[in-house]
């Protein structure tokens, strides 16, 4: 390469192109000598476009990074003799570009040898992805040796150590065989002598033992141990926790270290405000609020209770109480208990009463399961101008998760993915001419679907594409007002007020372009769509629904603050909707 140096700078045009004032440009590339590439697959990786100002250092550069493509692809004798620069003879300032090449015979991987001492080597030749008379690459070579070291970490042999000896080229016939000798030392098996855990005072040990997914005297698992940060993140209940470190122990053995930093898992928010009368109204004012308690890790054990009150307007409001037990029987299942209480509109109170269970299957996927029992008591206003009876339903339901998101609160990457079916039985009881008079039955099936898919794509270093899809149907003979899926507001359709939709088809999507500042902070742009359809009055109904604004999601002292602002159909800048929000769990 030097010596191709010395050619550049020697040329005798050279000095004439460094004394001149013009700007000489790169009329056309033209590749000679000894050589099978097509030209075009040449001038790609020369990295030279025609046009082109000259540029000796570039040009330099260039020239180097053709001849280490060309060796990648097996051409291991491969020489950039001289390149040569000729003026036009009617423009000086344009100049031809001439590269003379000799690749040489092309080298193709021959017979690979493979030693190693604990693994079965048939085990390593599975994930290999090179084969015989491919063109030889030490890239490609390296990649595979990384492989193989990746997996026998992953299979306990986390300090192996592989060698790659000179390949020995033989000719045989018209093909240039490169003969490859991989030794590869795993050592012993390696397992985990003691998992130690620094930052928990309050949270025990047991906890954090059992979601690690690791325990002492396991085998070391390379997977398992990248998994422990993300499986205690997934928990809710901590600040902050570290990459487990594996610290060596014995020639055979090694700690774990993880480190835990505790936040207060208590969440209470709590808003009141006072809604005054109208000055032409007759009736009083009213108070409206949000009560929300949430106990995440009661004593220490990860337990959960909660408690949620919610009053939307003068005539809704919601009522929540849960308690979730985790790890039943030791096993990773989760149980959980609810009492919900909704008031629409004065319409109807609907009660209901539920048992749900989670229970992770492996890494990423967990089965979920509902049974619950909802019951609906309409007023006599709602029962004829609604057509609304009262019923009661009993459910079941069972779904999947499967979720490989870095953080929960505020991913990066991955993808998330629930979908569940459930059927239930209705019983309506009446006003008897409702049932007479709408051709209810006393006694009806119900059936309904739930999908939910999200990706989250870290375009750079700080921005995030973040994609989320919601589906919901349900379906039976005469289906009724409480019978539909609600949403709209902040958690769905942001530009609209808070369950101002309902249907018995109901979906909506948001679109998220996120400046990520900090593990809980980020800026974000965002475009929600949202679509309906309902059949109330015997009218089909069906709207499609545009919101798009701006928001953002803020680490304070006292939680998560997040405020979004959006515009719905039809909005102008002063009718968009502000919504608030507090995740107020660290």
């Amino acid at each position: 390469m030097t010596n191709l140096l010395k050619r550049l700078l020697l040329a005798s045009f050279l000095p004439a192109l460094l004394l001149s004032a013009v700007p000489k440009r790169i009329s056309s590339i033209e590749f000679k000598g000894n050589f099978t590439l097509k030209s075009a697959e040449l001038k790609r990786n020369l990295g030279i476009n025609e046009g082109e100002l000259f540029n000796q250092l570039k040009i330099s550069r260039s020239v180097k990074q053709l001849q280490a493509y060309l060796i990648d692809k097996g051409y291991l004798y491969a020489r950039l003799d001289s390149v040569v620069f000729k003026a036009q003879a009617a423009d000086t300032a344009q100049l031809n570009m001439v590269v003379f090449v000799n690749t040489g015979p092309q080298a193709l991987f021959g017979q690979i040898s493979l030693v190693c001492d604990s693994l079965d080597k048939r085990e390593y030749l599975q994930i290999m992805t090179i084969k015989e008379d491919d063109p030889y690459s030490e890239k490609i070579l390296q990649r595979n040796v990384n492989a193989f070291l990746s997996y026998s970490a992953e299979k306990g042999f986390p300090f192996a150590a592989a060698e790659i000896k000179e390949p020995t080229l033989k000719k045989e016939g018209e093909k240039l065989h490169a003969a490859v000798s991989i030794r590869i030392r795993e050592g012993a098996k390696t397992f985990i002598k003691e998992i130690l855990l620094r930052g928990n005072r309050y949270t025990k040990d047991k906890v954090i033992l059992r979601e690690s997914g690791l325990s002492k005297g396991d085998v070391y698992s390379s997977e398992k141990i990248r998994n422990i940060k993300r499986r205690l993140d997934r928990l809710g209940i901590f600040k902050e926790t570290g990459e487990a470190q594996v610290l060596k122990a014995d020639a055979d053995s090694v700690y774990l270290l993880i480190n835990i930093k505790e936040g207060n898992a208590t969440r209470f928010d709590g808003v009141v405000g006072y809604i005054p009368p109208a000055s032409s109204a007759k009736a009083d004012g009213y108070f409206t609020g949000l009560l929300d308690l949430t106990f995440a890790n009661l004593f220490g054990t990860a337990r959960r209770f909660s408690l949620h009150w919610k009053k939307i307007d003068r005539n809704s409001e919601e009522f929540l109480l849960a308690y979730r037990e985790p790890w039943v029987l030791d096993y990773p299942l989760d149980v959980g208990i609810g009492l919900e209480r909704r008031v629409r509109d004065t319409s109807y109170i609907e009660w209901k009463n539920q048992l749900d269970f989670r229970l992770r299957l492996f890494n990423n996927f967990t089965l979920l399961g509902n049974i619950n029992r909802t019951s609906v008591n309409p007023d006599s206003l709602a029962s004829r101008t609604l057509r609304l009876a009262r019923n009661e339903i009993f459910n079941g339901e069972l779904g999947i998760e499967y979720d490989t998101r870095d953080y929960y609160l505020n991913p990066r990457r991955g993808l998330y993915y629930k979908s569940s079916y459930s059927f239930g039985i209705k019983k309506n009881y009446g006003p008897s001419y409702l049932l007479s008079q709408d051709s209810l039955s006393k006694r009806a099936e119900l059936h309904s679907i739930k999908v939910e898919l999200a990706g989250y794509y870290n375009l750079w270093s700080n921005q995030v594409l973040a994609v989320e899809t919601h589906l919901r149907q349900v379906k039976g003979r005469r289906l009724q007002l409480s019978d539909y899926f609600w949403f709209g507001g902040s958690r769905s359709l942001r530009g609209y007020r808070e369950n101002q939709f309902s249907g018995d088809i109901v979906a909506w999507s948001n679109l998220e372009y996120r400046f990520v500042l900090g593990r809980n902070t980020r800026l974000f742009l965002f475009n929600d769509w949202g679509y309906y359809q309902n059949a109330l009055g015997g009218r089909k109904r069906e709207e499609i629904l545009p919101g798009y604004g701006l928001g953002f999601r803020f680490q304070t002292p006292l939680g998560i603050l997040g405020v979004d602002y959006g515009l719905g159909k039809g909005d102008s800048f002063s009718q968009g909707k502000i919504h608030f929000g507090l995740i107020n769990t660290f």
